[in-house]
């Protein structure tokens, strides 16, 4: 940290000198321009004209990794921002090119664009800055209320079918979470990105905080339906489907009403989820209760079912706490 006088020159003028430094770093120069942009917090970003582009390209060795290590990878470095990764080994086995195309089905953006013997190369076609971080937010709340409203569907039809259709879906939800992963991160290394956004900083945490409990709500509409295979042909009790049908609405109805709070900043409405949980929580008891006078093959998977309903109403109420969080501190989503 370095400190500067403010000056006084041509009797109105304010001046600061720029320290050496950084100057140097950046090979400025009199007569060169620069831009000066005003920050929420008070703060003055400072720019060169020519600031270079921040993780253009990645060049990741892949000799001897395979499976969910190279998956990962690949991953990191698309949330990381680059938008071309270049993935290189003495020989690119089968396998790895396998493992390749499959994570690119995993994200949004990237496309393989070259491939040869020792090489593969991805490229980023879409600008992560175009895309709104609050359309995407909106889109993973409709696709999981979705994906949960289908998975009891197929309990009470025993729709199979629709259960894989539901976990299927699940990669959807997946790639808009990696998306705003993604987009976080761009603005956390350069804020002045923040603008290009339409959104604060304060606002791409809140967003990328709410993302995550999403994803998780997808995860459990997913957990749902494995159950739903799992029971197969075996007859729950109706009045325990009944229940279930019940609960999963409500735990609905608070994921609904904290989305909502989030992107209104309306206090009252995010408290009101709280309440309901409890309430929730209260039926679960009751009904975990039934479920232990049900044969091992049907009280496993019943059980995990009321477990992720539960655990979506938990998810619904922390996305209720962002949406506080974010009305006191003033943030608009």
């Amino acid at each position: 940290m370095e400190t500067r006088k403010v000056q006084l020159t041509g009797g109105t003028t304010l001046i600061v000198s720029l320290p050496k430094s950084w100057v140097n770093k950046v090979n400025l120069s009199a007569g060169d321009e620069v831009t000066l942009k005003p920050q929420s917090d008070g703060s003055l970003s400072l720019r060169t004209r020519t600031a270079p582009e921040i993780h253009n390209t990645k060049l990741i060795y892949i000799e001897g990794k395979d499976g969910d290590n190279l998956v990962r990878e690949v991953i990191a470095a698309y949330i990381a921002g680059y938008t071309s990764i270049e993935l290189k080994a003495n020989k690119i086995l089968s396998k790895q090119r396998d493992v390749v195309r499959k994570t690119v089905n995993m994200l949004i953006g990237p496309e393989i664009i070259e491939e040869t013997l020792d090489k593969i190369v991805l490229q980023d076609i879409l600008n992560p800055a175009e895309l709104s971080v609050k359309k995407s937010i909106r889109r993973m709340h409709m696709i999981t209320r979705a994906m949960q409203e289908n998975a009891i569907r197929a309990l009470k039809e025993k729709d199979f079918d629709l259960a894989k259709d539901v976990m299927d879906r699940d990669s959807e939800v997946d790639k808009l979470y990696l998306l705003v992963s993604k987009q976080f991160r761009m603005v956390m290394r350069d804020i002045s990105i923040a603008d290009k956004f339409d959104m604060s900083m304060e606002e791409h945490l809140d967003m990328r905080l709410a993302s995550t409990s999403l994803e998780r709500i997808g995860d459990h509409a997913t957990k749902i339906c494995n159950s739903v295979v799992q029971i197969g042909d075996k007859e729950v009790p109706a009045d325990i489907v009944r229940a279930i049908d019940d609960m999963n609405m409500l735990s609905l109805k608070i994921v609904d009403d904290a989305t909502d709070a989030l992107f209104k900043k309306n206090i009252e409405l995010a408290n009101t989820t709280f309440a309901r949980r409890d309430d929730l929580n209260k039926r679960i008891r009751v009904s975990e209760e039934s479920v232990l006078g049900l044969k091992s093959d049907l009280s496993v998977p019943v059980g995990i079912i009321l477990d992720s309903i539960e655990r979506t109403s938990d998810y619904g109420c922390n996305i209720a706490e962002i949406a506080i969080n974010s009305a006191v501190s003033g943030s608009n989503p």
